[in-house]
């Protein structure tokens, strides 16, 4: 993974010639292509026209793998499992790095925060047809079927998906199959125990926990068990125990950390800007310059658009935007 060098103030102009921080760990292929970037994926390069249509999917050595001039978008960000979202005429499908449309493009576009298209997570993928939530695997199976009741369906993580369904939370297995809550205090007891629960659990399975209208805009972290995620204003596990560390929201982003590195997570638990960011070596995770404007402000949180992430050796702030890419803090 790639990580922000604070050695020397020469890498700061490569850091702001590249689009984002993911993109900054490979090197563009030359080629005949006016625009290339990185993508998701390693050794795949993404060309677009001036005004970002997409061209074609090229490799390493600058070489057209995939004709993408019939799509009117794609999300190279989001090539998962060998799989690239793309759009034709309104609808969303899914290419592999052949070109063929192993899943075809059918589905509705996707809105709010998380993009026209979710990636393949787990070997399931989120998708929206006849303007309902469902889930589908690699091989377009219905997995989730399609219900006008769901309001919201969260990636696969752990072999689980959260589901919003008739206002309240459930959870769903890769199968389909609804669940116990992970998160709950059940699942962290004994074997002895769990199998005492049992019955209890099985009589309340249509109890579900009404979830609160403020969940998407008040979640904090919490910390549990040594490990941070997020809960709503009912003290309801939203986003699972899983980091380091972790920020509040801000502008709809939190910083949350891994080990050594940071990443920016949505509302809806999305890895949005991926874990690329060293702590910079500030001890108090505060800025110390008198005249910025993120004097005594923890980094990670975004503000006014921008997120202060560290100072390099010469005291210059470096922030980053809403896509990961470097921008000066002023």
């Amino acid at each position: 993974m790639m990580r922000y060098s604070l050695i020397a103030s020469t890498l700061v102009t490569a850091l702001f010639a590249v689009p984002s921080a993911q993109a900054a760990s490979c090197k563009i292929p030359k080629s005949y292509y006016k625009n290339v970037s990185c993508t998701a994926s390693r050794g795949y390069f993404l060309a677009v026209k001036d005004f970002g249509a997409p061209v074609a999917l090229i490799n390493s050595q600058g070489k057209s793998l995939v004709d993408l001039s019939r799509y009117q978008k794609v999300d190279a960000d989001k090539i998962s499992s060998g799989l690239l979202p793309v759009m034709r005429n309104g609808h969303v499908g899914y290419l592999n790095m052949q070109g063929r449309e192993v899943i075809p493009v059918m589905y509705d576009a996707l809105s709010g925060g998380q993009g026209w298209a979710r990636p393949v997570s787990e070997g399931r993928i989120v998708v929206k047809q006849g303007g309902h939530y469902g889930v589908i695997d690699t091989a377009n199976k219905t997995i989730v079927p399609f219900s006008a009741s769901i309001s919201d369906i969260d990636n696969y993580r752990g072999g689980m998906a959260r589901v919003r369904k008739n206002k309240a939370i459930s959870w769903l297995d890769k199968s389909g199959n609804t669940k116990s809550d992970p998160n709950s205090s059940a699942n962290t007891q004994s074997p002895s125990k769990k199998e005492t629960a049992k019955n209890v659990n099985n009589a309340n399975a249509s109890e579900q926990r009404p979830a609160p209208a403020s969940r998407f805009t008040t979640l904090q972290p919490h910390q549990q068990d040594g490990k941070w995620g997020f809960i709503d204003d009912n003290n309801v596990n939203m986003i699972t125990y899983s980091f380091d560390e972790a920020r509040a929201f801000s502008e709809g982003l939190a910083g949350v950390r891994i080990n050594g590195e940071w990443g920016f997570i949505n509302l809806g638990g999305e890895l949005m800007i991926p874990f690329s960011f060293d702590n910079f070596n500030n001890s108090d995770n505060k800025s110390l310059s008198l005249d910025s404007s993120y004097k005594d402000k923890p980094s990670f949180v975004f503000l006014n658009g921008k997120a202060w992430i560290g100072n390099l050796k010469n005291g210059n702030e470096m922030c980053i935007d809403k896509e990961g890419a470097a921008i000066g803090c002023d």
